[in-house]
């Protein structure tokens, strides 16, 4: 019984109540740090392969700057070659490096002339064949006509092996 002097009491959760209750807080803190681990571990995971991903990007570039760079040389050399060959095939060059080999130039009492015997010294005749009349189509009215005789067209040229492309 209780008095009236006395406050009344509450009734003390049971020791399992307060056992279970902090295994519960427990496993709840462990979740959320396991929840905050998996999301280090995401975003570290993250960030390495940004990092692979920006490293290759940039040796790539490195690359593609050295080969552009050899680009560059051979086009200097192959202007440089080009330059030369111009020179050499130039007409005074090549009338000089004639007269060092000991060609002259050619009159007319140096020249022989081969002759051919029964060679036909006339130009064949060239048969020519009759002009062509080429008969003007009618003027097309409708669509039909219009498609019919692309359709005509198109085949009569794939028969004679003619490409319609344009």
């Amino acid at each position: 019984m209780q008095d009236a002097m006395t406050p009344p009491t509450t009734p003390r959760p049971s020791r399992s109540f307060r056992q279970r209750a902090r295994n519960l807080i427990w496993l709840t803190e462990a979740q959320a740090a396991l929840g905050w681990g998996i999301i280090i571990i995401l975003i570290a995971l993250l960030g390495a392969i940004y990092l692979t991903q920006t490293s290759r990007i940039a040796a790539t570039g490195r690359r593609v700057q050295l080969l552009q760079g050899d680009l560059t040389d051979i086009k200097r050399e192959n202007a440089t070659l080009e330059r030369q060959i111009a020179e050499a095939q130039a007409l005074p060059r090549l009338q000089e490096r004639a007269a060092a080999l000991g060609f002259i130039p050619a009159r007319p009492d140096n020249i022989e002339y081969l002759v051919v015997p029964d060679y036909p010294t006339g130009a064949p005749p060239i048969a020519t064949p009759p002009p062509e009349v080429i008969p003007t189509p009618e003027p097309i009215e409708t669509i039909q006509e219009a498609l019919w005789y692309a359709v005509k067209e198109y085949v009569a040229g794939l028969i004679q092996g003619e490409s319609s492309e344009r």
